[in-house]
């Protein structure tokens, strides 16, 4: 049986896995799912149809689930996959034409917020106050400082390093380092990228093609550049990566220009 506290609340119809510790003063609401090994400290309220995947430890003050603001009482859903950690007072908000996802063992540390229909990949760790906007997209082993922002819609590649304060107001590159507002590729994340593994010969491919396809305040794509590696033949696997995200990028913001047009 769980681990209840008399002095939580939850709903007959929420599904409780048998191992589940749960807090004083929490609720779950009667749509919510809490898998096996889960851990859920007191005062957390759980809303919507939230799931949360096995071995998640979700920290006091925290809500799940919620609506948001403006929404009234739709009950959106709220996706979060294995092993994720969600420190104190932070707020997911569920989802309602498009369910919110977090991927597995992120953290997301205190005060953070993340918006309705953001979608979190793998091995995230995020900052206190950090914020998702909704739709966001935040792909896997992001790394973001404390007070950094993502807008509504941006995408931030894989193995990317978001500075403290930072905006990033529209797509930003995987393998980068982020900084400012709005938003300066300020280099490789050469940091994160030998602790996830990459070869040296990786990491030298991808600074070559940094060099190249960045000015020298980290602002526009050198459009030459980048035509010349999409050409390329043999281009080292991870830079095109980059070439095809960066192509991605400029369709994206073409599109939208052309719509605000």
């Amino acid at each position: 049986m769980p681990e209840i506290s008399p002095h939580a609340i939850v709903e007959p119809t929420a599904e409780v896995a048998d191992d589940v510790a749960i807090g004083p003063f929490c609720y779950v609401g009667p749509r919510v799912s809490i898998g096996s090994g889960c851990r859920i400290a007191n005062n957390v309220t759980l809303l919507g149809r939230t799931t949360l995947g096995q071995r998640t430890e979700v920290f006091p003050m925290s809500v799940i689930g919620a609506a948001p603001p403006g929404a009234g009482e739709a009950d959106g859903q709220c996706v979060l996959g294995e092993a994720n950690a969600i420190r104190e007072h932070v707020t997911i908000y569920a989802g309602a034409d498009k369910a919110t996802r977090i991927g597995n063992h992120n953290l997301i540390m205190i005060a953070s917020q993340i918006d309705p229909g953001a979608q979190l990949g793998d091995h995230g760790i995020f900052d206190n106050c950090t914020k998702i906007g909704a739709g966001a997209v935040i792909e896997d082993y992001v790394r973001m400082s404390g007070f950094a922002a993502v807008a509504d819609g941006a995408r931030v590649g894989a193995y990317s390093f978001v500075a403290g304060y930072a905006g990033v107001q529209k797509d930003a590159p995987p393998y980068a380092m982020l900084q400012g507002f709005p938003v300066r590729v300020r280099g490789l994340n050469t940091r994160n990228l030998k602790a996830c593994g990459f070869g040296e010969q990786d990491i030298h491919a991808l600074k070559a093609a940094f060099r190249e396809l960045f000015n020298g305040r980290g602002v526009e794509v050198k459009r030459d550049a980048l035509d010349r590696l999409v050409r390329e033949a043999n281009v080292n696997p991870y830079v095109r990566k980059l070439t095809d995200a960066l192509q991605a990028a400029a369709a994206k913001a073409g599109a939208q220009d052309g719509q605000d047009d």
